[in-house]
């Protein structure tokens, strides 16, 4: 059951114009460095105000001066293990938000005006419904961002083009898509592996255009440790418990199927990819670099 203090939406919905897009996350504790990354990416959120709209769900308390500005949820509804479940954060976020489209962004991403831009082009198009996804930069923030500098944002995007190094495209940090899909999904763990390949591979057999906006719209995944981690990342993504459960509710891993978009869009326009499966197959070092860390060999 929801807190109903927590609910409580921040606006009026009768009286402030509908934004273009609703973004919703789900906050770990706001303890050492997760502190910092989430009001990183917050603050980085909350400059695309108007056009966006920022849901934020926790377990855990969020910050006086946080809640104040956004509208909070409590996530109540978790697995045995404690983990809470994210059927309910997106039926949530289908039913609170008033955008066009709905994004769900883990809560380390830093993003600029160009993710906006890029949500408004495919509202635009043709396609009545659709699945955005992109590759992530990595970037090694400092301990202490003056969001008060007006140009902060833009510094962090500059910088990616000599210090960022791009992930591998099984990491997958965040979905947009019209704001009547995906109101229902399975209870899958949040934080656990195979529930992105999902989103993907269920909208690739639906016929729905998964698009790659990773050109037109970078994205900053700001690096961190994994102690928060507990069994280590190929047991949370791969091997434990929660892992296997969301693989069995996606009917299976769907790694390479649930990977790989089949448009691309840059600056220009949206082109369509073909043999689509061989992009892993270019993708290969950095997967098998990931794999090195979450095995700690590497």
């Amino acid at each position: 059951m929801i807190n109903p203090l927590l609910a409580e939406p921040r606006t009026n919905k009768t009286t402030v114009a509908a934004p273009l897009l609703t973004l919703f996350t789900v906050l770990k504790p706001f303890e050492g460095e997760a502190d910092t990354h989430q009001r990183n990416a917050i603050a980085s959120w909350q400059a695309l105000q108007p056009q966006v709209e920022i849901i934020l769900f926790s377990d855990s308390d969020i910050p006086a001066d946080i809640h104040v500005k956004f509208q909070c949820h409590h996530t109540s509804k978790t697995n045995e293990h404690g983990t809470p479940l994210l059927d309910d954060i997106f039926r949530i976020a289908a039913s609170e938000g008033r955008g066009a489209a709905r994004a769900f962004v883990n809560a380390d991403i830093i993003l600029d005006h160009r993710f906006v831009q890029a949500t408004e082009r495919l509202i635009q198009s043709e396609w009545k419904s659709w699945l955005a996804i992109g590759q992530r930069t990595e970037l090694e923030m400092p301990a202490d961002v003056d969001h008060a500098n007006d140009d902060w944002i833009a510094e962090c995007f500059k910088k990616i083009e000599s210090d960022g190094t791009s992930a591998s495209i099984v990491c997958k940090d965040y979905f947009v898509f019209p704001a009547d899909l995906y109101q229902n999904i399975p209870e899958f763990a949040i934080g656990r592996g195979n529930w992105d390949n999902w989103m993907v591979w269920h909208s690739k057999t639906s016929q729905i255009p998964v698009v790659d906006i990773s050109k037109a719209a970078p994205v900053i995944h700001q690096k961190h440790g994994y102690s928060h981690v507990t069994g280590g990342r190929m047991s949370v993504y791969v091997s434990g418990p929660e892992a296997r459960e969301n693989q069995r509710l996606a009917g299976g891993r769907n790694l390479i199927a649930g990977s790989t978009p089949d448009w691309r869009m840059d600056e220009a326009a949206v082109h369509k990819i073909r043999f689509g499966a061989l992009q892993f197959g270019k993708d290969l070092f950095r997967f098998a670099r990931l794999l090195g860390n979450m095995a700690g060999r590497i």
